[in-house]
Formats: C-alpha cells, structure tokens, sequence
C-alpha cells in the first residue's frame, strides 16, 4: 500500500524543480471516488477542481520531502498513486535529526501552502470575507475551503504517530532515541494504538453525519479533522500493518530495514 507501485504504460510523467514526477492511474481513479458521487450531484465542475487541489496539495507535499532530501545530497524521484504519494531519494540519509526533518518537510510543505491561502484570502477576500460570506459565490468558497482542508486536515492526519506515516516516522526515530532497540517495537504498539483510535473516531463522525451521533462534532473547529469511511478504512490497514510487524517472534533491529519506506 505505500510502496512504489511500479510503472504503467498510463502513467503520467513531467519533472517539476528538477525532479522526475510519476503518476500512477490509481491517483486519479481513488481521488474521483473519494467524495466523488457527492460532488457529481453539485456539479461536475466541483469534482473537477476537487481533483486538481488532491493533485497539487499532494505534489506539494512530496516536494517537500525531495527538497529536504535534496538538501542533504539526494535527489528524488516523486510518484503520486493510490493512497497518496512518495518521494524515492537515491540513498538514505543518515542521521536522525535529519530524517526527522524530511519526514516533516511533506506535511511543512503543505502548512506553507495552506498559509499562503489563507493569508491571501485575508488581504483580498477572494474566498470569504471576514463574516464568514462568499464574495465571488460558492465556487470559489469550495475552492478556498477544500485548499484549506486539505493542506492543514490531511497535513495533521499525516502528523499523527502511525507508522509508516511522517509522524510514525518521527516517532520511530524519537523512540529510538529515547529506548535504543527497544523503541521501535514501542513505536509501533503507539502505532497501533493511535491508528484504532482514529478507526473509532472516523466511525464516530460518520454517524455523526447520519445523524446517529451525540452531535458533539458540530461545536468543533473547523480545521479539526473529520473522519470519514476512507480514513476509517486506511487507518485500519495501518493498524493491521503494525500489528503484523509486532507479531514477528526474531523481529529485532537486525531485521529491522532501517530504510524509510518509499526508500524500500
């Protein structure tokens, strides 16, 4: 599932900054039914633009990664697929202040971007002005929120210690800082933990939606995350995927593949 996913004849390929940039047919298709019937009824517009902000939010992100590996003397290859994307360097980066620092440079990436929206949504109101209207009409609010949601929900989403997310990421390293060989089987019991967590969260907020909920979920902020079946279901093959490393009897740093996964 975050593995490269090979190549296809379908793949679209360009370079952006230098970097070769891949992208596997399963991008498109998994975006378009993410939240794409819903759309579909609005208009076909929307779900248009809704593709486009997945596809640059997402190429922003991996950016961040290749420009940070950059920085410490690898280049990268980027491939946008199912569940997201990678960003593939050359060689590993030793180090774990490092690491922990590509790890950070995809979701930082995408904060900066969310910022630059809203900072200028605040100087022209383009999207929504301060009293919460749609000055240029609902379009153009859609488009405004969901860059907003996006890059600031998904960054968060993506910050949360599951590995092999840039959280799980970091946390790994930081457990292993902290307990030496010991911390990466702790960082995955985390991992599994936190991810069954947003399991029942997501699930929480679907009813919500349906209206079988305690209704709690209204007075939260608007840039908290809301779960939803998709993250339901990912969050549950992420908790799978620790637990199954957590059950391997000779698992230990040996057999540990001290390579970030889209290095794998």
């Amino acid at each position: 599932m975050l593995a490269d996913p090979g190549r296809t004849q379908y793949d679209l390929r360009f370079r952006v900054l230098g970097f070769p940039v891949r992208v596997h047919p399963w991008f498109w298709i998994i975006t378009l039914l993410f939240n794409g019937d819903q759309l579909l009824r609005i208009g076909a517009e929307y779900l248009l633009v809704w593709v486009a902000i997945v596809f640059v939010s997402i190429l922003v992100h991996e950016l961040g990664h290749a420009l940070a590996f950059r920085r410490f003397g690898a280049e990268s290859d980027i491939v946008l697929y199912a569940f997201g994307g990678l960003a593939i360097p050359t060689h590993t980066i030793s180090g774990r202040g490092r690491r922990i620092l590509v790890s950070l440079a995809g979701p930082g990436a995408g904060f900066v971007l969310c910022g630059l929206v809203y900072g200028s949504n605040l100087a022209l109101e383009w999207g929504q002005s301060a009293d919460g209207k749609m000055p240029n009409g609902i379009f153009t609010w859609f488009v405004y929120r969901q860059l907003l949601w996006v890059n600031l929900g998904w960054g968060l989403f993506n910050l949360l210690p599951v590995f092999p997310l840039d959280g799980g990421q970091v946390n790994r390293e930081l457990c292993g800082m902290r307990w030496g060989v010991r911390g990466k089987r702790i960082s995955l019991k985390v991992s599994f933990g936190i991810a069954l967590t947003v399991v029942a969260y997501s699930l929480f907020c679907v009813l919500e939606r349906e209206g079988g909920g305690a209704g709690v979920l209204k007075d939260m902020p608007w840039w908290i995350p809301r779960g939803t079946v998709y993250t339901a279901i990912l969050f549950g093959l992420l908790a799978f995927s620790s637990y199954e490393l957590l059950q391997q009897p000779d698992w230990t740093d040996d057999h540990w593949d001290d390579r970030p996964p889209w290095a794998r």
